[in-house]
């Protein structure tokens, strides 16, 4: 396995801004200034000891000045000028182009005959590790897992990086996240294993896995929302799912795919159950409206999850409502169109009671925040919200080859999808859908 590492804040607790100086070469610095992660230096060695199973890289965005010192001095790289290093220095995340050269230049030299590493053949060959929604955008945009590393508590916030966010590294749709070193290891030893919930399932494993998208405290009883798959808008690795999705919403949607769906819900609540400190009165879901196509959505992928908590109906839309809540153009609008057709049942007593809520999209988190509200409005204590997908940030970075009257197109390509079949295309959107391109379509390979 190819194993690209980002060094700051991945590797280094270096993201404070009085490093700023040494990553940007402007300052000498002793390699006693720099503190490293615990654990970082074994875990590099642990995978540079194999050769023959791992090649490590650093990519990072700072001076080599920097970053060479803390690779060879602590790390245990050999640097030298040869393009071949496996230090890849001012890389310029999330723009693929240096290191992927860097990764076709290393290939080379280890095999003169073969001359690059496809990364599109052999994306499942590689992971990248890191700390920002760069990193992660960079390992997006060369269709390769990546994995979000939170070793640090930040001190402030840097737009740039993306240092201090939460909301923004989650939102760009990591693989898989790790709080330890020990976690990193699993992941590169069990990376089908390790994989999201509903995201494992339909690579014939079985998986508990969830993204882990809020936690609030209520005078210590709390609401956290969580989430099972990625739902993919652009490049990503091949393992995130909008193309099951979309498929939710088709009349012709299989049995095993409603089935597939329900077991990677019924995986997760088994991790959820195993916590003897919270007990949970009411399993239920974001139930259909009277016009939802197909019938009972929700309702039949429910029906099929298998779980020891008592399932009932809690939720109800209006018999008058009109429209849809993915037609909303805004957070406000979408949480004000919940609150006037979505109601609690009336009858069932949810005071001092705990419950878990399943819906099918987790996306500006409308849905979320308004069912926890109404639910706290009752009394009810705890509150877990599991959505099987959530909608990551788009990236768009192919642009249209298509050749018109001598010239290239060059417009960015939309990655869109079939919604009978899932399968998933490149689109350069004509205005008869709503874009300006030129109508230039290419397939995905699954």
């Amino acid at each position: 396995m190819v194993i690209l590492l980002d060094l700051d804040g991945t590797l280094t607790d270096t993201a404070h801004e009085k490093f700023k100086p040494y990553k940007d070469g402007l300052k000498d610095f002793d390699i006693n200034e720099i503190p490293i992660f615990s654990g970082a230096v074994e875990f590099v060695k642990k995978l540079s000891e194999n050769e023959n199973e791992h090649f490590v890289f650093i990519v990072s965005d700072s001076h080599p000045k920097y970053v060479n010192k803390i690779a060879n001095e602590v790390f245990g790289f050999t640097i030298n000028d040869s393009p071949f290093s496996q230090v890849i220095y001012l890389a310029d995340k999330p723009n693929i182009e240096k290191t992927y050269n860097q990764l076709t230049a290393f290939a080379h030299e280890l095999d003169p005959h073969v001359p690059m590493i496809h990364l599109p053949n052999d994306k499942d060959e590689f992971i990248l590790i890191g700390d920002s929604w760069l990193d992660i955008e960079l390992g997006r945009r060369l269709n390769i897992r990546t994995v979000l590393t939170q070793f640090y508590k930040a001190t402030s916030v840097e737009e740039r990086d993306g240092i201090g966010q939460d909301w923004k590294p989650i939102k760009m749709g990591a693989t898989y996240f790790a709080k330890t070193f020990e976690d990193l290891i699993k992941i590169i030893q069990n990376p089908i294993k390790e994989l999201l919930s509903l995201e494992a399932i339909f690579q014939n494993e079985n998986s508990d896995n969830m993204v882990r998208f809020l936690y609030r405290n209520y005078n210590g009883n709390f609401t956290a929302f969580r989430c099972l798959a990625r739902q993919d808008d652009g490049e990503c690795d091949r393992f995130a799912r909008a193309d099951k999705y979309y498929q939710i919403d088709n009349p012709e949607r299989s049995k095993e795919l409603i089935s597939l769906l329900a077991q990677s819900v019924s995986n997760y609540l088994s991790r959820v159950e195993k916590f003897p400190q919270y007990h949970w009165d009411y399993l239920t879901y974001v139930s259909d409206k009277k016009t939802t196509s197909p019938p009972n959505k929700m309702k039949e992928i429910f029906d099929l999850i298998n779980s020891g908590i008592n399932k009932i109906k809690i939720f109800e839309w209006s018999e008058d409502v009109e429209g849809s809540l993915r037609n909303q153009p805004n957070y406000q609008t979408r949480r004000d169109f919940i609150s006037k057709c979505l109601k609690t049942i009336e009858g069932i007593e949810l005071n001092g009671k705990s419950v878990i809520v399943i819906d099918d999209q987790f996306t500006s988190s409308a849905t979320a925040n308004e069912i926890s509200q109404q639910l706290r409005n009752k009394g009810v204590k705890n509150i877990l919200f599991v959505a099987l997908f959530y909608l990551i940030l788009p990236i768009e970075s192919k642009l249209c080859p298509n050749i018109i009257n001598g010239q290239v197109c060059g417009k960015p390509l939309k990655i869109k999808i079939n919604k009978k079949n899932g399968n998933k295309f490149y689109s350069c959107l004509p205005p008869q859908y709503r874009g300006t391109g030129c109508g230039y379509i290419e397939n995905i390979a699954n």
